[in-house]
């Protein structure tokens, strides 16, 4: 990973676009048989934090196709540790983080990303969901990322991504405000996507709590 890590100016910001209207969306489009529904929800005109459930490898794109805004991608810092993948995911503006305790030099590239007008994305559970009908336990860091950057969350639900054939879809849920009680949002994020997915919640537990 370059020391420099991602940099969320205008150039980047239509280069994730344009990749995503003219390359990633058809292929989806084709091959997933994507269908997106409740664009009408999207922020017009403030960074949002994106979060939704997890499923498949294919996930991430589908963020920026159901949205179609610049997305600077929250990740697990382990993801990092293939230097080939590591360019290729800073490339789309993804930035690393430590979940139980982010670094100084990951808050300050985030918070550049809101400035320039880039929206957050984070896979809520942080791994993919392992149990059929059912959500993983969750992560406070799209609650924590949301209320210490005053934005609102767009809860994003993904259906049979992980399928081989067959349609998938991406549901899009009404903005839900940002609060101080991390664990409490964390909930009623989970409570959305339960009901935009029809996913069983987890066991009442937090995975970690996000500190300062």
């Amino acid at each position: 990973m370059s020391k420099a890590g991602p940099i969320f100016s205008p150039s980047r910001s239509a280069i994730q676009l344009a990749t995503e209207r003219f390359i990633v969306r058809p292929f989806y489009l084709l091959f997933k048989q994507l269908s997106v529904t409740g664009r009408e929800n999207i922020v017009k005109d403030r960074p949002m934090v994106i979060v939704s459930n997890h499923l498949s490898l294919w996930d991430p794109p589908i963020l920026s196709i159901a949205t179609q805004r610049p997305i600077c991608y929250i990740a697990k810092k382990e993801l990092f540790e293939n230097p080939y993948l590591a360019q290729l995911i800073e490339l789309l503006g993804t930035v690393a983080i430590d979940r139980k305790k982010p670094t100084l030099s990951s808050i300050k590239k985030i918070k550049e990303a809101v400035k320039a007008g880039w929206s957050l994305g984070i896979f809520i559970e942080g791994t993919r969901s392992r149990v059929k009908g059912s959500m993983g336990p969750p992560h406070t860091g799209a609650a924590y990322f949301a209320y210490t950057n005053n934005l609102p969350i767009l809860p994003l639900g993904l259906i049979d991504t992980n399928k081989k054939k067959g349609k998938c879809y991406a549901r899009i849920g009404k903005v839900i405000e940002p609060g101080a009680d991390l664990e409490a949002k964390t909930w009623e994020i989970m409570g959305v996507l339960s009901e935009l997915t029809g996913y069983k919640l987890p066991d009442s537990r937090i995975v970690d709590q996000v500190q300062d």
